[in-house]
């Protein structure tokens, strides 16, 4: 029986678990104008871009909120739809070392990657290869991709992409909004840049071929599905975000590609700029709480996918939100950091293994891992509390976290009600 298997670089990205994705946006600076405007090339003047200097334009600050909730990985977005860069590019001069920011020449990636360096963190670049104002690449309409204006643009994102793949050394994971449009239809060949300057990223909806691909779960809210497998079918996996697909996010147990999903969503609610992504003075309001934060985490980390949690970027530069995440980073270490029982590599007997608690107490989470280096083997099980059953589902995967309203138990029993061969468990815990 085939059963697709996650690389070594797959493995070590679901157990990152958190990360954050980063959004400084040129388009905050005109909040009042409609539309899609910014993916045309009306960001040429809509804003005098040259004169930008936020005072307190700080990455080292960005990436010490990110790490105060535990995130373990930050991805940058590098060049969004507006087509501005945040590092000095020899492509155009629609980049940030052409403002007045750091007396001119400065480099925004250098100096997030110098704090990912500080804090921790592994690091990646967002570069939306699909859409860019500055060149009138509009992903919105209907585009003849074998134009000569277009295979311009396409040597232009070949060209970006390797100034910023070769220039920050190893890079954890890259980020393609929307996918990357095949070289057979037109787009861009970037399967030998990965190979040759980041031969070990992870790629969220990279190159089909490209081994380490990771999908988009299906939504922006937050949200896996309750059995999200880590396999699917598709063979492609081009979303832009804007349409919901929960197919996308369930999976396949017995797909042909291990492409985990990731859950991307803003720190703040749809209702605010960008959907959320993007940053506008008096919605500090629409920040979503810690404990909605705190069940975003449950319903994607606890369902075999990682929480990618969107930071806007204000217009002075920095992250207005940080109390946001430094509270949510403690309720999530107070939640899960000290569960009360716990073990590693149970044996299973039977497909069973029983935890037993130094007396009868509330439980609020289970939280389960199987062991996935082979590839996912559990394709159903259930929990028992003293003998009877209390829950039943099919995924396990990286991690499973099962919520409990205060149930009690003595004995906790996982057993596996259907397997493809060689189910093992990494661990259980009880907190």
């Amino acid at each position: 029986m085939y059963i697709a298997k996650p690389t070594k670089q797959q493995l070590a990205w679901q157990d990152m678990e958190l990360g954050v994705l980063i959004h400084y946006l040129m388009d905050i600076y005109r909040p009042d104008l409609p539309g899609n405007w910014f993916k045309t090339k009306a960001v040429r003047d809509a804003y005098d871009w040259k004169s930008l200097d936020p005072p307190k334009l700080d990455p080292a600050q960005w990436v010490r909120a990110a790490a105060s909730t535990g995130a373990k990985y930050a991805v940058l977005v590098a060049n969004h739809g507006t087509g501005f860069s945040l590092w000095d590019t020899a492509v155009n001069d629609f980049s940030i070392a052409n403002t007045r920011w750091r007396g001119g020449g400065g480099d925004v990636c250098g100096e997030f990657i110098e704090a990912c360096r500080a804090y921790g963190l592994k690091p990646g670049f967002y570069y939306n290869t699909g859409c860019n104002g500055y060149y009138g690449i509009n992903d919105d309409q209907p585009c003849d991709y074998r134009t000569e204006a277009y295979q311009a643009y396409v040597r232009a994102v070949e060209a970006q992409v390797t100034e910023l793949w070769s220039r920050y050394g190893e890079l954890f994971e890259v980020w393609f909004d929307g996918g990357v449009l095949p070289p057979a239809q037109g787009g861009p060949d970037l399967t030998p840049v990965l190979r040759r300057l980041q031969p070990d990223a992870v790629c969220f909806q990279g190159p089909r071929d490209w081994p380490h691909n990771l999908r988009w779960v299906g939504n922006e809210d937050g949200l896996a599905p309750e059995n999200c497998w880590a396999t699917t079918n598709a063979g492609e996996a081009r979303y832009d975000g804007t349409v919901p697909d929960e197919q996308a996010g369930v999976g396949d147990p017995d797909g042909k590609y291990y492409w985990p999903a990731e859950t991307d969503m803003p720190n703040r609610s749809h209702e605010a700029y960008g959907g959320g992504w993007g940053w506008r003075a008096g919605e500090e309001h629409l920040a979503f709480s810690p404990a909605h934060l705190l069940d975003c985490y449950v319903r994607s980390v606890g369902r075999n996918s990682n929480l990618l949690l969107g930071m806007a970027i204000g217009t002075d530069g920095s992250f207005q939100d940080e109390v946001q995440f430094e509270a949510f980073g403690k309720l999530l270490r107070d939640t899960f950091g000290h569960p009360f029982a716990c073990a590693d590599s149970p044996a299973l007997t039977d497909g069973r293994c029983t935890l037993r608690l130094p007396e009868r107490r509330r439980v609020g989470y289970v939280v389960i891992r199987e062991d996935i280096a082979q590839g996912q083997r559990v394709r159903g099980f259930r929990l028992l509390f003293d003998g009877e059953a209390v829950y039943e589902s099919e995924c396990i995967g990286h991690k499973r976290i099962v919520p409990f309203d205060g149930a009690q138990a003595r004995e906790i029993t996982l057993e596996i009600t259907r397997d493809a061969g060689g189910a093992a468990i990494r661990d259980i815990a009880v907190c």
